[in-house]
Order: C-alpha cells, then structure tokens, then sequence
C-alpha cells in the first residue's frame, strides 16, 4: 500500500530533484580550500590567452574591452571546471586578481611588441635577446616621456577594461556572498 503524501498531486517526490539542487554544482570529495585552489589554479590558464588576444588587438590598433571581459568569463568557467563548484567570496578574490594581472601584463606586452616594431626586431627575436629586455626595462623605469606618450592609450585601456568587466565581477559578487 502506498502513502498518502506519495499519491497526492502537487507532493514534492523524493525521486526528482528540485532545479535549484539539479544547477548546483556538486562538492565532491575536497574541502572548500582544495576547491577553491585547485579552481584558481585551472584559471590561471586565462593569463597567457589574454596576453595574445590584447597584444594583437593592440598592433592592430584597437582597445578592446572585449579581451577584458573574455578575460573575466574566462578565468570563471576556467575556475568552475577546476573547482566543480560555486564561486565562494576568496575565488571571487582569486579572479578579480587574475584579470588584474592579465589587464596588467597586456598593457606591458602591447608596449613590448610596440617597441620591438620600432627597433626592428621581430617579437619572437625580441622575446629571446636580453639586449632587448634591457632595453624594454629601461623605457618602461626610465622613461617618464614615453609614459605621457602612452598615458592616453592605457587610461582608455584601463577604463574599458573595467568596463568590460563590470557586470561580470557584479554578478560573482552577488554569487559569492550566498
């Protein structure tokens, strides 16, 4: 014989999960820390990816919020894949800085090919003579001219970026405070 709650309609069965249970990543066997860090880590993968896309936008002549945010969706499936869960309020932290350091290392890398172009040297020669990462060294500490001639470029670089970004890093915001 069966139970009365089983048969009744609009009873909640056991059997079928709920959506809010069927869209939750499972924990598995790790800890928070485990999940989180091994999340993070997987994200990191975006760094290199971001790097390129921005440094031939930029010899092309673009600022692109676009790699920015790529950059941000990125690291975040890069880090739900890795962590197989939610984004907790230290991974959120943990992307945030990812797209800073990438947004950061574009910037220096656009100066890097830009110079490679006005010495002549192609990018991946330049990548491999310490002549040349002197030389880099040198404008990017050394040289408060070429700094006014870039501050335009990498201040609309730096507000697209954040731009791009903006709702994304909302939303996991929101996302970790859960």
């Amino acid at each position: 014989m069966t139970d009365a709650t089983d048969s009744a309609p609009g009873a909640p069965n056991e059997a079928v999960p709920t959506p809010e249970a069927a869209a939750a990543p499972t924990a598995g066997p790790f800890t928070e820390g485990e999940r989180v860090a091994r999340g993070i880590a997987l994200a990191l993968l975006i760094i290199p990816v971001g790097v390129v896309a921005w440094t031939i936008l930029w010899n092309i002549g673009f600022i692109a919020s676009i790699v920015s945010w790529g950059v941000a969706v990125g690291a975040l499936w890069l880090y739900r894949v890795g962590s197989k869960a939610r984004v907790t309020r230290g991974a959120f932290w943990g992307i945030v800085a990812i797209v800073v350091v990438t947004v950061a290392l574009c910037l220096l890398a656009g100066i890097f090919s830009e110079l490679a172009g006005a010495v002549d040297i192609p990018l991946v020669e330049a990548l491999t003579r310490p002549e040349f990462w002197r030389l880099f060294a040198e404008n990017i500490f050394d040289n408060p001219e070429m700094w006014q001639a870039y501050l335009p470029q990498v201040g609309l670089a730096l507000l697209f970026a954040a731009l791009g970004c903006f709702m994304t890093f909302r939303r996991l915001s929101q996302e970790s405070r859960r």
